[in-house]
């Protein structure tokens, strides 16, 4: 295997400008797989099998439908997990021989291992084998019935024969597989009876077993929450029955009571949204609110892009996150963990109650005073818990905290030891994260223009000041922008006072112009870099425009999103807010205060829908217009956008790369407990790794024994990469404050901009030590636009001597045998050679 990973490289390496380079990573990667699950168990062959599924796009189908179909024909050579993964996996990514990999799944119904027949038969239960003819089929059919009525095998093995054989048998399998269910929901064997009834609910019927399932639900178990989930799922389709004989009622009265001009105007729309309820494929599903909320939509969006109708639950959503960043909680960003499907701190915010109170990123909260937050289905509905963790400044919440490591039987039944009680706080959500970096130059990234952007801007910038800095980095990349006026408080920390930031043309001819008001709060003599990249947009743009065109500012990074127009958000006559009394005068609505008009009864303050209207175009100091123009044909006029003087492409990581860099980080969790465990120990050495460890991975305590236990098929400084992501991490939450998401040892984009900075104090990176040993991309040269990426001639050397140094490693412990080496060694040499371009 080794020997094979090594040859991909050096190839890879050597064919770096070739656009088929993928084609071979891919393989790889599904040669390592499939052989890996040789000695896995089913249940990680069929996980893989689904990982190898997702890699499926437009451009790499065929070739991954080819790697596969190549393994298929050699499945004699497999072990059955192998086969298990190399054929759940084709039959997932199209254009499949269905009938070839059915006989193969037949065959494996057949196995002594349950396990491996077990998932022969879930896969057959797929409905894509429909498509096979009779006698296509009947082997399969056979075979499943022959493993229903098996009493050798296990209940587990013969409910999986019995629920394929519903799928695929027609209507005699239908009748066998439903006796062999029945006599299992009649067992006075509670265990037989629970997976009896299971079976039933996959198969579509929840009557007959709804007792047992009901009971079963009450259960924190894995077939507990499967039963509540279908439960739910039957619960769900009713409520969309009733809707749907509600809607109808509703349309039949609305047409018979309004007077017949409303009629004449509303008809197109009532014919409209009973034909979709009548005929489309989501018809029996769709609410007709979305419906009509789409309707309003549409309407807005014909006037132009950024034109839009807000329900009142998106602008809810939209007063909080920008409006409004702050509120009365614990201080917390929150979420649903993807893997285990338990609410998580995110990141606490540093200055909140929650961070003061010890918790951590990574942990999870699983009750609230006496509310679990875990169900028998799954977390409840993080709307729900979140609005249990909000509430009056100065009011307690006891919050129920399980660490990775614990018991998980604690997750359902937490004890009082793991109860924390924390003192709700007014939070400020932070706009700004900030660091010093090595040559006194200082990094601020802005992530939206918020009410408080400017306010926390300065204070980072200020304390900075305080300790020397030289120059700044202002980050504005992926912010989509915020309020106009902060865009100007923004401006004017970095510019004279009396300059134009932004002027604006609306329908009235009238133009409004915005200047600097104060004084700036940055030295005129302090150099500035602005990153930007295209998913900067409407304030963002302003500021870096303004910026650019005062000469102010050095901007860095790729154009802009082209986002040149003003939006207001308006009040819909006759619709309005629920209304509620302001205890603490702020101007809007706290969910400790007390409702005074209730519309709906529903016991929660809703706002009403706006529209949001694009009113006016703004124009930069220049006189330009950064505005991205689209023809009605969807054709592009016109860019738009703030195209920077240095163009620089991020980094980019292959999806190979980045698939296995996600199942060490995110599925196996490996680094991050490898961090957590040597934490303690080595604590001031991970601070000085986060901030910077000179890319040498031997600065990290037993980096050698972690990498041999990941068996990953990624370098050791993807590797090292991942490892100091999760030190970073460890490490801001053991300072208090969050560091930039750029980081100078990997963001190319972030090392063009030092260079920038630091060519204006006439100074170089190379005389920096912790820049001199990390930085991989050219210094750029401020002579019009230009292109740095990681494909440099010494990048391309580096990697061909990294290449060059695995080939012959592998030699000398006998990993790769001497003739292969030898040819690998010559080409990689010939590569090196001066006056050769690597192709």
């Amino acid at each position: 295997m080794l020997q094979r990973l090594l040859y991909v490289l050096a190839l890879s390496t050597l064919a770096s400008f070739s656009r088929a380079q993928g084609s071979g990573d891919l393989r790889a990667l599904i040669d390592q797989r499939v052989q890996a699950a040789s000695g896995a168990s089913v249940e990680s062959a069929l996980e893989q099998a689904g990982n190898i599924a997702g890699l499926a796009t437009d451009e790499n189908r065929a070739a991954l439908q080819a790697d596969l179909d190549r393994w298929i024909a050699r499945a004699a050579e497999l072990s059955e997990p192998a086969r298990i993964l190399v054929l759940a996996a084709r039959s997932r990514v199209g254009e499949a021989d269905l009938n070839g990999i059915s006989a193969q799944l037949v065959a494996l119904v057949g196995s002594k291992d349950e396990s491996v027949g077990q998932a022969a038969a879930s896969l057959l239960s797929d409905r894509v084998f429909r498509t096979l003819r009779d006698n296509e089929i009947e082997p399969a059919v056979k075979a499943l019935g022959d493993g229903a009525k098996d009493a050798q095998r296990s209940p587990s093995y013969r409910l999986a024969c019995a629920v394929a054989l519903h799928v695929q048998g027609r209507a005699e399998g239908q009748r066998t597989a439903r006796a062999l269910m029945m006599e299992f929901l009649a067992s006075s064997d509670a265990g037989l009876r629970a997976q009896g009834a299971l079976a039933l609910a996959e198969v579509g019927d929840l009557e007959t077993p709804r007792k047992q399932l009901e009971s079963l639900a009450l259960v924190p178990t894995s077939q507990g929450r499967l039963a509540a989930a279908f439960l739910k799922q039957e619960d769900i389709r009713r409520i969309y029955d009733r809707r749907a004989k509600n809607d109808l009622e509703y349309a039949k009265k609305s047409s018979e009571d309004s007077d017949p001009a409303a009629r004449k105007d509303m008809a197109i729309l009532e014919k409209l949204i009973d034909l979709v309820r009548r005929k489309s494929l989501e018809g029996e599903v769709v609410k007709r609110q979305d419906l009509i909320d789409a309707a309003c939509d549409g309407l807005m969006r014909s006037l132009d892009e950024h034109s839009s109708f807000m329900t009142g639950e998106s602008y809810k959503k939209f007063e909080q996150d920008l409006l409004a960043p702050e509120y009365g909680g614990i201080g917390a960003y929150v979420g649903e963990d993807p893997e285990d499907h338990i609410f998580t701190i995110t990141r606490p915010i540093y200055s909140g109650p929650a961070y003061k109170a010890g918790l951590h990123s990574d942990d999870k909260i699983v009750r609230i005073d006496d509310w679990p937050t875990v169900t028998p289905s799954g977390s409840h509905e993080q709307e729900d818990i979140i609005k249990r963790l909000k509430g009056k400044p100065g009011t307690s919440v006891k919050l129920y905290i399980w660490r990775r490591g614990m018991d998980p039987s604690l997750i359902d039944r937490p004890t009082e030891d793991m109860a924390l009680t924390i003192t709700r706080a007014e939070i400020t959500i932070p706009p700004v994260n900030a660091q010093l970096l090595p040559g006194k130059i200082g990094l601020v990234e802005l992530s939206s223009f918020t009410r408080v952007a400017s306010e926390e801007l300065s204070k980072q910038l200020k304390g900075m000041l305080d300790q020397g800095m030289k120059g700044v980095i202002l980050d504005l990349r992926n912010d989509s922008g915020g309020l106009l006026t902060e865009a100007c408080n923004v401006a004017n920390l970095m510019l004279p006072k009396g300059k134009l930031v932004v002027s604006t043309e609306n329908r009235a001819d009238k133009s409004e112009k915005l200047y600097t008001r104060e004084e700036p709060l940055i030295p005129a003599d302090m150099p500035v870099a602005v990153l930007i990249n295209r998913f900067s947009a409407s304030a963002s743009e302003i500021v870096s425009g303004a910026l650019q065109d005062h000469e102010r500012a050095v901007l860095v990074g790729q154009r802009s999103y082209g986002k040149g127009s003003v939006q207001n958000l308006l009040p819909i006559p006759g619709e309005d807010d629920d209304r509620f009394i302001d205890e603490n005068g702020n101007g809007r609505f706290d969910n400790w205060e007390k409702l005074t008009l209730d519309r709906n009864g529903n016991g929660e303050f809703d706002f009403a829908p706006r529209a949001r209207m694009t009113i006016a175009r703004y124009l930069l100091p220049s006189g330009r217009s950064i505005h991205r123009q689209i023809a009605e044909d969807g054709t592009l006029i016109s860019e738009g956008g703030v195209v920077p003087e240095l163009v620089v492409v991020p980094r980019r990581i292959e999806g190979w790369r980045a698939e296995e860099m996600y199942r060490l980080v995110r599925r196996e969790h490996k680094i991050r407990d490898w961090v957590e465990q040597n934490y303690a120990k080595d604590r001031e050495v991970f601070k000085q790794l986060a901030t910077c460890d000179e890319d040498d991975v031997s600065r990290y305590p037993g980096f050698q024994e972690l990498f041999d236990s990941l068996k990953t098929v990624l370098p050791q400084q993807d590797v090292r990469m991942l490892v100091r992501s999760e030190v970073r991490r460890r490490v801001q939450d053991d300072r208090g404050a969050a560091f930039p998401d750029g980081d100078f040892e990997e963001d190319l984009q972030l090392q063009a901009a030092i260079t920038s900075v630091l060519d204006r104090l006439h100074e170089k990176s190379s005389d920096i030590p912790e820049f001199a040993r990390t930085f991989d991309a050219p210094a750029p040269k401020e002579a019009g636009p230009q292109l740095v990426t990681a494909a440099s001639r010494d990048d391309q050397l580096s990697r061909l001597k990294n290449a060059l140094t695995l080939v012959t490693d592998a030699k000398e412990h006998g990993q790769i045998d001497a003739k292969t080496a030898a040819e690998l060694e010559r080409a990689l040499q010939d590569a090196l050679k001066p006056g050769d371009q690597p192709r």
